[in-house]
């Protein structure tokens, strides 16, 4: 009786999945999604194949393959499973012309393709503190072959005994008698399941009982088919390293890169050989020792009448086949992980998630991770960067330092610090909108570059430029453009730091920001993410984002547990969007990241530069028609470095987009919207160029905005024109570039 409640108690419930047996959990990257029009170039999708696993032929392809020809990649894509994205398992002709795709098309067919897909890269595999790659086995998954195999060497009468086999017991004794040593035994495989799932590996008779007592009643509960899936579902194979490789799909996978369904004859037979010792029968350590052993089972296959002898023949003769190509876990993904690991615990217990046999499909693209990690590993200082997809806010790349091995802290998502002036746009930004009774500003408003005594807690503070010089009236788009941190305050407190606070929280900074007058220059500590993401507004046409890194997470039968569904909302109309925008790619073509010219992203780039007091923290966040990325370099201890955004941060991410396209544009990617008028300036005095002025900008405002009356400063019509001719006058030399 006690046995009975034991089974019920203990036996029933793990196998009708009330206590969860661990399973791998699997964390993907990203498909990527190639569409006529797509910027990639040939040496990215050349390298994108090669991470995946694709082999260069020159015959026609054959899945997982690929040809070149004179204008196209002919790549025979895999198939591949994904909540959302469908896969294309064509043979896809892609031509590349001038960095994007030009067209598509089926390779046999010549038929257009409006898509092709590569599959997701397998970033990670978790198992908890158990360390065990397994992954559930379904009774459709187990192919016949593998049946027979396992069958013919393990037990002959699995179809026709109760669980206990009287014969297979005396059979065994007989043979191991006769060999002097045990050289078989006369478990069936419901005892070996038995002995796997509920018992230890001790030898002695109380055991022997259990095991009989428990299949029995497994023999009287479940179907034959059921228990061979929990056998091949639960059985160890070896081991990968410090992980144990367990059930039959992590053993096809481990030995040859392979579905079990994909599993051949001589694979099965050595599959099923390993059992009896998976150490002792390692093909990768024990080649001769495996092959022999595989031979057993094969001849075992054929005595049973499973293989004819041709195919006895053929399957002794085939190579062992084992390979070790099968996909290696990259590192550079390390601080991804992390950020996947917990905001999955949030919701989740800490644990349990990775032993649940979870698929998790998050937004990375490897190539991307892979280049941002270089970037960031040549810095000189301690950094971090972060790239989203404007459009959605995705983290296609995600580096919280340059060496995850030393310090698993995320400098990208877990830091705060202050971003200095890479805030400013946020000033600005307000600036352009109109308040109680105050005006929207303008590219050309006039803002007073002059020191100003304001009074603060314990004292007076007066903002100093960087380069201790001033400008006195100057534009707001040269403002900017240069930093300057006296315009910028002496802005900030005529727009009053409520506006610039409701500004920031609604393009997406969530951090604490204090009222004062040093919010203007970034005194307020943020996250590098989350100020990136704030710039994505810029970037996507007025949309605010939330940074996110989980597309989906299915659970082991493939149902979504979870998955990213929050829609961008408008922040900004079409001509806030446009004038930001073009004020931050003034910062790249005239301002404090015009060095981006050496690396020949100043025509379609947009960003700013920032850099706290004493050079602690450099920052860079700017953004392509591709994506939007920041940088921070610094130190852990806030130290005064003497760095500058310039000098430290922007070389990050200009090495970062330019290795991975850069704007592949051609023309002006951000149109002008309707919204949007032009008008011919006097910068100094921000009035309509009338013929005295020796200076003229063609500016550009939003509709309402633009000037009405004539520049105040100089004479119109001809007299105009002639003092104009004739005046010795000079331009003011400018200041140098922080």
């Amino acid at each position: 009786m006690s046995l009975a409640i034991y089974a019920e108690k203990r036996i029933a419930p793990l196998l009708d999945g009330a206590s969860r047996p661990h399973y791998t959990t699997r964390v993907l990257s990203s498909p990527v999604r190639l569409r006529p029009g797509t910027p990639i170039s040939a040496k990215e999708l050349k390298h994108r194949l090669k991470r995946l696993n694709y082999k260069r032929v020159e015959a026609p392809p054959n899945e997982g393959e690929y040809r070149r020809t004179s204008d196209a990649f002919i790549v025979n894509l895999r198939d591949f499973d994904h909540p959302f994205v469908r896969s294309t398992p064509n043979a896809a002709a892609i031509e590349i012309h001038h960095g994007r795709v030009q067209s598509l098309r089926l390779a046999d067919e010549n038929i257009p393709l409006i898509e092709a897909v590569l599959e997701p890269e397998l970033l990670y595999e978790l198992s908890g503190s158990n360390r065990v790659r397994r992954t559930p086995l379904a009774a459709g998954d187990i192919p016949a072959t593998m049946t027979q195999a396992l069958i013919a060497i393990e037990d002959r009468r699995f179809f026709s005994h109760s669980g206990i086999d009287p014969r297979g017991i005396a059979r065994a004794a007989w043979r191991n008698l006769r060999s002097h040593r045990i050289t078989e035994g006369g478990s069936t495989l419901t005892q070996q399941l038995a002995k796997n799932l509920f018992l230890t590996p001790e030898r002695s008779f109380s055991r022997k009982i259990k095991e009989a007592f428990i299949a029995v009643y497994l023999e009287a509960r479940y179907s034959k088919s059921e228990i061979l899936r929990l056998y091949l579902d639960s059985v160890y194979f070896g081991q990968k390293g410090p992980v144990s490789i367990v059930g039959l799909h992590e053993a096809a996978r481990h030995f040859f890169a392979l579905t079990p369904h994909e599993l051949s004859v001589p694979q099965c037979a050595l599959l099923a050989g390993l059992l009896r010792s998976p150490s002792g029968y390692n093909p990768f350590r024990h080649p001769k020792r495996a092959h022999k052993r595989r031979s057993e089972v094969i001849t075992a296959m054929h005595r049973e009448g499973f293989l004819s002898p041709t195919q006895t023949r053929l399957a002794r003769e085939a190579p062992l086949g084992v390979t070790r190509s099968a996909h290696i876990t990259p590192r550079d993904a390390d601080h991804f992980l992390a950020y996947i690991q917990r905001a999955l615990a949030s919701r989740y217990s800490d644990e349990a998630w990775m032993t649940r046999g979870m698929t998790v499909h998050t937004t990375l693209d490897p190539w991307l991770q892979e280049q941002a990690s270089k970037a960031v590993a040549g810095a000189k200082h301690e950094a971090a960067l972060i790239a989203l997809d404007p459009r959605t806010g995705a983290i296609r790349a995600l580096v919280g330092g340059r060496k995850f091995a030393e310090s698993a802290f995320d400098r990208a998502t877990q830091a705060r610090r202050q971003p200095g002036s890479a805030f400013k746009p946020f000033v600005y930004g307000a600036a352009l909108r109109s308040g109680p009774n105050r005006a929207a500003m303008t590219p050309a408003t006039l803002l007073s570059d002059t020191t100003r005594a304001y009074r603060i807690a314990g004292g007076t503070w007066v903002p100093r430029n960087y380069s201790r010089s001033y400008q006195g009236p100057v534009p707001l788009r040269e403002a900017l453009a240069r930093s300057l941190n006296a315009a910028t305050v002496n802005l900030a407190a005529e727009i009053g730091p409520k506006a610039i606070i409701e500004y920031a929280r609604e393009l997406g900074i969530r951090s604490p920001l204090r009222p004062t007058l040093g919010l203007a220059l970034g005194a307020s500590e943020v996250s590098l993410l989350e100020i990136t993401g704030a710039y994505a507004p810029f970037a996507n046409g007025g949309y605010r984002v939330e940074p996110f890194g989980v597309e989906a997470a299915l659970d082991t039968r493939g149902s979504v547990l979870e998955f990213h569904h929050r829609q961008p909302r408008v922040v900004l109309n079409p001509a806030e969007v446009y004038l930001m925008t073009d004020l931050l790619r003034e910062v790249v073509r005239t301002g404090t990241a015009r060095s981006l010219a050496r690396w020949g992203l100043a025509q379609n780039a947009a960003g700013k530069t920032g850099t706290s007091n004493d050079g602690k923290d450099a920052w860079f966040i700017g953004y392509t028609p591709r994506i939007v990325a920041g940088v921070w370099s610094g130190s852990d201890i806030p130290t005064a470095l003497g760095i500058t955004g310039a000098s430290a941060a922007l070389p990050i991410w200009a090495k970062f987009v330019k290795t991975t396209g850069g704007p592949a544009s051609q023309g002006d990617v951000w149109p002008k919207p309707e919204s949007v008028r032009t008008a011919t300036i006097d910068p100094n005095s921000g009035g309509i160029a009338s013929a005295g002025c020796r200076e003229r900008r063609t500016e550009i405002f939003a509709a309402g905005t633009e000037p009405t009356t004539p520049c105040p400063l100089h004479s119109r019509g001809p007299w105009g024109w002639l003092k104009r001719m004739f005046s010795s006058e000079k331009p003011a030399p400018k200041n140098s570039y922080r």
